[in-house]
């Protein structure tokens, strides 16, 4: 573990919900005979190159830049944005380590990019 990252529970806060029986009862009732809608894209038009297909309304958003190098910045937050930005999101970050020690693993505690680390 890096020197100073806190990754307790406290901090790092994975689940928003710690009454999560709470949350489910406000959910609606499970529907067993759904089934998957098929439609159309928004442009069906769309071709590659064309760019968005929102008619610039994001343009009218206001956007927050985030420096991830900020002083005073936890990097856990970077790590919970890199989370909620990559879809699919990540399962689990996996290691491996041998009878002799040597590890192999893909995480990155510094900056929540993938990299590979060997040992």
């Amino acid at each position: 573990m890096a020197p100073g990252l806190d990754l307790s529970e406290d901090n790092v806060r994975r689940n928003p919900h710690p009454d999560f029986k709470l949350v489910e009862k406000s959910r609606p009732d499970w529907r067993q005979h759904d089934t998957v809608l098929h439609t159309k894209t928004q442009n069906p038009d769309w071709r590659y190159g064309d760019g968005d297909t929102d008619a610039q309304n994001s343009l009218k958003k206001e956007h927050v830049e985030i420096d991830p190098y900020e002083p005073g910045r936890d990097r856990i937050l970077n790590y919970k944005l890199l989370l909620s930005a990559v879809v699919p999101r990540p399962i689990g970050w996996i290691s491996t380590c041998s009878k002799d020690g040597t590890i192999f693993r893909t995480a990155n505690q510094e900056n929540g990019a993938d990299t590979y680390d060997a040992k």
